[in-house]
């Protein structure tokens, strides 16, 4: 299913804050109709609340805006679309500038010129599961809030089906879409699962509104004994969760068939690679190649190890990117070592007037601790703008912070001086996934190695 064969109801109006009251009515008669739960619909309106008056009273006063309410069956969103010539991009920014004192309450004593209007957006950003914000063409921007539905999280104890006499892939109905999550959740703690395996329902969902698709392993029975859920993160780029086994033998078997199941399913689409975010059963590595690794860091344990791995499903294009001079070695040896071609265009900061201010958009994940970022507008200010994100999420408890940049923007590419002075170390190549590829920055404190 589409965006465009989703529920949707849109709302136009100028923004105009005597309006206020028919937004929220608006977003909250539409969550509800959705099946968002009452605590999660009035977050989703205070959220909507806040970004309204921000763009009435800060950046498109009286001007006519979109407000789009999406059922994404798992999620209910709220799309903002408005002009924005005279955007004060700093506002925007999940971390805005706004000086706290103790406790994280505003200080009036030590506030700047407009942080209390930028307040109303950290309490937006706060009250919503994810947050995203993007330029499109000419002036206009689309600014969407999301709040995730309130799945149930299943307990028990599963045991492993029997070893099957044999097993057959099929795509599954929502009953066994659920078989699978439940079990993946409860017999693959040793892999590193997504934590939407947790809330079977929400699986369910997710496969339902067409973003991901899903195959599972069926034994003679008609019982589920292994799955893989996959979608496209772009149009040249299926991303996949598993395979997953479950039975006590077979598992290179059924891991095999679950794998050219998928390779099947996606061979007449455009995408050029196949990635792996969650790992590999060891039996399945040799089929990738390994694109290098993050470290999944927790407050009260070890870090963990995600290895990413990538495959190419049709002959490597080549292509250019753009990198300055203290990344092009790294980048040399990555696609030396990954047999990418890849024409390597310098960048270099000579002097050139910047002005404004920077804008990054944020994907905050709390049950990872993680936040990802990524550079929607140019700025004269990337420095302040990085360290003040790094101190705001910190400060939220999001303890694993990466930073994306894609190399087929020039622009992007000469931030990557800053991110590497404040912390920021490159980790990882996604081949094909924006413009061009996109490096995976990840944030190291001082103290690490």
């Amino acid at each position: 299913m589409g965006e465009s064969e989703k529920s949707t109801l849109r709302l136009r109006l100028g923004a105009r804050t005597p309006f206020l009251t028919v937004v929220t009515q608006f977003v909250e008669t539409t969550a509800s109709l959705f099946g968002l739960a009452r605590p999660e619909t009035l977050k989703l309106s205070l959220a909507t609340e806040e970004i309204f008056l921000y763009l009435c009273n800060a950046v498109c006063p009286g001007k006519e805006l979109d407000i789009t309410c999406l059922d994404g069956l798992y999620d209910t969103r709220v799309i903002f679309r408005f002009p924005a010539r005279e955007l004060n991009l700093r506002g925007l920014n999940v971390a805005s500038a706004l000086k706290l004192g103790e406790g994280n309450v505003a200080d009036p004593v030590e506030e700047g010129p407009g942080d209390l209007d930028q307040m109303g957006l950290m309490i937006a950003s706060r009250s919503v599961d994810h947050l995203y914000l993007t330029a499109e063409k000419g002036d206009g921007v689309q600014l969407v809030v999301s709040k995730e539905k309130a799945y149930p999280r299943i307990a028990g104890v599963f045991a492993s089906p029997e070893v099957p006499q044999r097993v057959t892939i099929e795509v599954p109905d929502s009953e066994r879409v659920k078989r699978f999550a439940l079990l993946t959740g409860h017999l693959c703690t040793g892999r590193d699962l997504p934590p939407f395996f947790e809330t079977p329902g929400k699986v369910a969902d997710m496969v339902s509104g067409g973003e991901y698709q899903c195959l599972t392993a069926m034994d003679q029975d008609r019982d589920v004994v292994g799955g893989v859920l996959f979608s496209e993160r772009s149009e040249r780029i299926v991303q996949f969760f598993g395979p997953y086994c479950f039975h006590s033998g077979q598992k290179t078997a059924t891991g095999e068939a679950l794998l050219d199941a998928l390779l099947a399913a996606i061979a007449r689409r455009k995408a050029l690679g196949l990635l792996s975010l969650s790992g590999l059963p060891a039996f399945l590595e040799p089929r990738f190649e390994r694109l290098g690794s993050l470290f999944q860091r927790y407050p009260d344990r070890q870090p963990i190890e995600r290895p990413f791995f990538f495959r190419c499903l049709h002959e490597d294009p080549g292509g250019e990117v753009w990198s300055p001079e203290g990344l092009k070695a790294w980048l040399t040896g990555e696609y030396d070592r990954l047999v990418l071609a890849r024409e390597i265009r310098h960048v270099q900061d000579m002097g050139e007037r910047r002005s404004g201010s920077s804008l990054f958009a944020a994907e905050i994940s709390r049950q990872r601790a993680e936040a990802t970022l990524r550079p929607l507008w140019p700025g004269a200010d990337w420095a302040a703008n990085v360290a003040g994100h790094v101190r705001y999420l910190r400060e939220e408890g999001l303890i694993n912070l990466l930073f994306e940049i894609d190399l087929g923007v020039p622009w992007h590419a000469e931030l990557v001086p800053v991110l590497m002075d404040r912390g920021f170390k490159p980790a990882l190549i996604l081949p094909f996934a924006g413009r061009s590829d996109i490096v995976v920055f990840q944030h190291h404190d001082a103290t690490e190695s």
